[in-house]
């Protein structure tokens, strides 16, 4: 996971809305299928939040209408993965990505 810690990070330190929906896309499909095989309560909710963000920012078109609610409610769903992490080097990477995203 520390790879896409990394992809995911600087994605952000570059200023999301530089990357290109189908590289948001790939982020996305990739943390999605972490999530997926993550064992902590919530797992299948954001791994579900994540594959729906993947197929928003494949479309031709992204609908910026659809996208917006859903990565305030990733960043939302992604703090309280950060809550339950217990390793803290990964609570403390987890909780920087839902800060990036404008979780409150």
């Amino acid at each position: 996971m520390p790879q896409r810690f990394a992809a995911t990070e600087n994605a952000f330190d570059k200023g999301i809305e530089k990357t290109t929906p189908k590289a948001g896309a790939k982020l996305a499909g990739e943390w999605a299928e972490a999530v997926r095989k993550a064992d902590f309560t919530g797992a299948k909710g954001l791994a579900s939040e994540l594959e729906r963000l993947e197929k928003l920012l494949s479309a031709d078109e992204p609908d910026s209408e659809k996208l917006k609610p859903l990565l305030e409610k990733i960043g939302q769903d992604t703090a309280k993965a950060a809550d339950r992490a217990d390793d803290p080097k990964v609570a403390e990477k987890v909780r920087k990505l839902a800060d990036a995203m404008g979780a409150k």
